[in-house]
């Protein structure tokens, strides 16, 4: 895997998308509970995959019902447009 293909978010960012106007007392609090965490060694940066998984934790939604509700892949879009002919 290449560098380019690593994303992180910047807390000012994340603060941004959590509803925060800036990264705040209550942003961290909000991090600290839902146990959101920077990258380790990499203080003020966080991993995407991790949040999502942090958020559906605290929701109770598992990955398999994740995937269930997402958009079909295109792979399977295609088999299903197929089967239809």
């Amino acid at each position: 895997m290449s560098p380019s293909h690593i994303q992180l978010i910047p807390t000012p960012e994340l603060a941004l998308l959590f509803g925060y106007s800036e990264p705040s007392a209550s942003f961290y609090d909000f991090c600290r509970r839902t146990g959101i965490a920077p990258v380790p060694g990499r203080r003020g940066w966080y991993d995407p995959k991790l949040i999502r998984a942090r958020l559906d934790a605290v929701q109770g939604i598992s990955a398999a019902e994740r995937e269930a509700t997402s958009q079909p892949s295109l792979v399977a879009q295609r088999r299903a447009r197929r089967a239809q002919k």
